[in-house]
């Protein structure tokens, strides 16, 4: 059996502006600064980015909102299986 890769779109979209992982982050602080939250520190938020963007860890509400907020709208579904 063969199994197919398919890549988060949020990943998809970062790699498209040839961002780092880190240059995403500092982009969603600026956002969630205008919401007045605090986002956890960057070494934790470039671990729960490579964990979404490999379809480990499903993407939480709030930071799909920022995301779509950054790159623009999101598909409804994050689950690798239901996106083939």
């Amino acid at each position: 059996m063969m199994t197919v890769a398919v890549m988060h779109p949020a990943r998809q979209r970062r790699l498209l502006r040839g961002w780092e992982p880190v240059q995403l982050i500092g982009r969603m602080r600026i956002e969630a600064a205008k919401d007045g939250v605090i986002l956890p520190k960057t070494y934790l938020l470039v671990r729960l980015l490579f964990l979404w963007e490999n379809h480990r860890l499903p993407l939480p509400g709030y930071y799909a909102g920022l995301l779509t907020r950054i790159l623009g709208e999101l598909p409804t579904t994050t689950d690798a299986r239901s996106a083939a």
